[in-house]
C-alpha cells in the first residue's frame, strides 16, 4: 500500500476525508436539486419506496428556537452550518405531518440527550438530527434515478421505508457525535454533555454490526455514501482510503 505524506500544517487525514465527504454531499444536492423539485411538485408515489409520502419527505425541519445564535455558532464551528441551512433554504413548507423519518430523527435525539437541557449543544443535536431526516429524504426521492453503489448499474431495487428510518438514525447519531465533540472541546467539564457524548458513541458501536446489511439494502450510491461517511464505523472512509474516486457518476 502506498504511503501518503501530507504537507506540514495539513489536517489529520480523517478530517480531510470528512471535508471531502461533506463537499461531495453538497455538490450532489446542487446537481440534483431541480430533479428533486420536479419530483416533489409531481407528488407521485415513489416507485422504489412503497408507501413513502414525497411531500412529507421533502418538508423542511422546524427552525431553531428564536434567538438561538449559540446553537448555530456551534454548528458553524464544527463545519455543519451547511447541514442545517440547506434544508431550511430548499425544503418544502411543513404541513405539520410527521413521517417515519421524522420519528426516527426525534428518537435519535431523545436517546442521546436523555436529560432535558436548554444548552446550545442540546439544541444543536436536535437540529442536526432533524436535518438528517431531510437529507435522507432528499436522496430517497431521487433514488430511482440513481445507480447501485458497487456495480453502478441503474435502477437499484426497491426498499422498505423502514430502511430509510434506520438510515436516518445512523446519520443523526453520526452528526450529533460531531456536534458533541466540538462542544466538549470548549466545555468546562459538563457532566450532562459528557454523558450525551458517551450515549452517541455507544449508539454508533451498537449500530455498526448492522451497517453492511443496511448499506446493501439502501444500494443506491448517494444514499450509501451519505450513511457510510457519516456513521462512526470501520468502513467510514473505505472508498477514500482505497484510492477510489469520489463522485465518479456525477
Amino acid at each position: 500500500m502506498t504511503s501518503l505524506t501530507l504537507p506540514p500544517g495539513s489536517p489529520p487525514l480523517a478530517l480531510a476525508w470528512q471535508t471531502l465527504a461533506d463537499g461531495l454531499l453538497t455538490q450532489r444536492l446542487h446537481l440534483h436539486l431541480d430533479e428533486w423539485r420536479a419530483a416533489v411538485a409531481e407528488e407521485n408515489a415513489l416507485s422504489d419506496v412503497p408507501g413513502a409520502d414525497v411531500s412529507v419527505l421533502a418538508q423542511r425541519p422546524s427552525p431553531l428556537p428564536a434567538g438561538d445564535e449559540s446553537a448555530m455558532a456551534l454548528l458553524e464551528d464544527v463545519g455543519l452550518g451547511f447541514w442545517w441551512e440547506l434544508p431550511q433554504r430548499h425544503g418544502a413548507e411543513s404541513r405539520n405531518r410527521r413521517g417515519a423519518l421524522h420519528r426516527a430523527a426525534d428518537t435519535a435525539a431523545q436517546n442521546i440527550l436523555a436529560e432535558q437541557s436548554r444548552a446550545a449543544w442540546s439544541d444543536a443535536v436536535i437540529a442536526v438530527s432533524a436535518a438528517a431526516a431531510w437529507w435522507v429524504g432528499f436522496f430517497a426521492v431521487i433514488r430511482h434515478r440513481g445507480v447501485h453503489h458497487i456495480t453502478l448499474e441503474p435502477h437499484p431495487g426497491p426498499l422498505h421505508e423502514q430502511a430509510l428510518g434506520t438510515a436516518v438514525s445512523v446519520v443523526a447519531h453520526g452528526m450529533a457525535t460531531r456536534v458533541l465533540e466540538a462542544a466538549l472541546r470548549n466545555s468546562d467539564d459538563d457532566p450532562a454533555l459528557r454523558a450525551a457524548y458517551c450515549r452517541a458513541i455507544e449508539a454508533g458501536i451498537c449500530a455498526e454490526p448492522e451497517l453492511p446489511r443496511l448499506i446493501d439494502e439502501l444500494a443506491e450510491l448517494r444514499l450509501v455514501d451519505l450513511v457510510s461517511s457519516t456513521a462512526r464505523w470501520r468502513g467510514r472512509f473505505t472508498k477514500y482510503a482505497g484510492g477510489t474516486g469520489a463522485g465518479q457518476v456525477e
